[in-house]
């Protein structure tokens, strides 16, 4: 199983594993099984440094790549840990959040060109402005809200009211095609919300609100985007 799967399926566990109330005891699974081997979390650290926006130079970028590239092809991880987590997270659905990555890593040898184009998504990313910063104004509702989707699932959902709790539940047992007439709906509205603060903005928020604008466009629905969505426009 390619590891971006793997990565998936445990963010998504947590994230269920809250709303059912067992997270205590699939934390405690988790970090006996998961993060006590170095293997999983050299994997997980690689991953995450290719998702994430470095603002780095194109030459450096495609460093970075490369080392990684080479660091990730000498580590494997044992048969008793995918096997774990496949028996752990068999009740999850699985939308491969780290496709991109997985296609660099693994390849395609009927369409070989798939890691090329891969790792040229992914030099481009790193070159991309990070959306957190920390000079960012403290008190601005959609500074705060970025905080909060980028945060981990299991940080994000801990620090939840009662109500929001709720609200996670009624969208995880919504139905699919319904969730996604009214993700593209909250988008809609979000993205309005978001044009009249740009309006409103100074320079340096209106650059925060543009690369919020342009990840609201492309990102593509599941029952995680919507939760965010959801209290994103809330708070706009």
């Amino acid at each position: 199983m390619r590891f971006g799967l793997i990565k998936t399926l445990v963010e998504n566990k947590l994230i269920d594993s809250f709303v059912k109330g067992t997270l205590k005891t699939d934390m405690r699974l988790f970090e006996r099984k998961l993060l006590k081997n170095s293997d999983f979390c050299k994997l997980m650290s690689i991953y995450d440094n290719l998702k994430e926006n470095k603002e780095l130079d194109k030459e450096t970028a495609t460093y970075l790549v490369d080392d990684l590239s080479n660091e990730f092809r000498q580590i494997k991880l044992s048969e008793n840990t995918v096997s774990f987590v496949k028996s752990w997270t068999k009740d999850i659905v699985l939308e491969n959040k780290y496709k991109t990555i997985d296609e660099l890593f693994y390849g395609d040898l009927l369409k070989p060109e798939k890691k090329s184009i891969a790792k040229k998504s992914i030099v481009e990313s790193l070159g991309k402005k990070p959306i957190l910063k920390e000079n960012k104004p403290s008190n601005v509702p959609i500074s705060s809200m970025l905080k909060v989707a980028n945060k981990t699932a299991e940080k994000y959902l801990e620090n939840l009211t009662e109500s929001e709790r709720n609200s996670v539940k009624e969208v995880l047992s919504s139905n699919n095609e319904n969730l996604k007439t009214k993700f593209t709906e909250l988008k809609e509205t979000a993205i309005q919300k978001i044009d009249t603060l740009i309006s409103e903005s100074d320079e340096e928020l209106s650059k925060v609100l543009l690369e919020t604008k342009e990840r609201l466009t492309n990102v593509k629905h599941s029952k995680k985007e919507y939760i965010k969505l959801m209290n994103l426009t809330q708070n706009l």
